[in-house]
């Protein structure tokens, strides 16, 4: 696991911590009803383009494909949820440095600390606690946290601030609870 993140440490950097997300339930309590209200919300406009596309009576393949396209991108939409909890659990490995937060997985990240000016440990209702670095984070609902892990790591790299840095599901203890606040402004 460690192999992974060594080969990229900068110049007197050291690799301090290693994890995986902890193992969560893709319907937990705290994404189960917006992962519900979703599938029926995109399980409604399947069947409401359907029903249009039914009802039209002179109707060209332009049209035809216009309405499979649509259908198909919700469709595909509907299995989000779970590819994200798959791709948090199977692909993704935290990472902690003297001079960095390292990520693994669906896109490899490196954050200095130098650009996380605020930070925060959260517990979402299912008892799991995730780290939210940068304002944009912070503010995020439990909800949010899951698939914003998965997607927007960091904004952008270019940028003099971290904005949006999540480590999802840390498997918390003493040890990792100490480097965190010496290394993170946490609140």
């Amino acid at each position: 696991m460690e192999n992974q993140f060594r080969e990229h440490l900068l110049d007197g950097e050291e690799l301090l911590w290693t994890g995986r997300p902890e193992s969560f339930d893709t319907f937990d309590k705290t994404n189960r009803n917006s992962i519900i209200a979703g599938l029926v919300i995109k399980v409604i406009i399947v069947l409401g383009l359907l029903i249009t596309l039914f009802s039209i009576k002179e109707i060209d393949i332009k049209q035809i494909c216009m309405f499979g396209f649509i259908i198909a991108i919700t469709l595909f939409s509907m299995l989000n949820p779970f590819l994200i909890a798959g791709r948090l659990r199977k692909r993704t490995l935290y990472g902690l440095t003297n001079k960095r937060i390292l990520r693994a997985g669906t896109n490899d990240v490196a954050v200095p600390y130098t650009r996380i000016k605020s930070a925060r440990l959260g517990t979402d209702p299912d008892g799991h606690t995730t780290l939210l670095c940068g304002e944009r984070a912070i503010h995020l609902k439990p909800k949010q946290w899951r698939g914003e892990a998965d997607a927007f790591f960091i904004d952008s790299l270019s940028e003099p601030e971290a904005e949006r840095v999540i480590l999802y599901a840390l498997p918390m203890n003493r040890d990792l609870t100490d480097l965190l606040r010496k290394y993170l402004p946490l609140k």
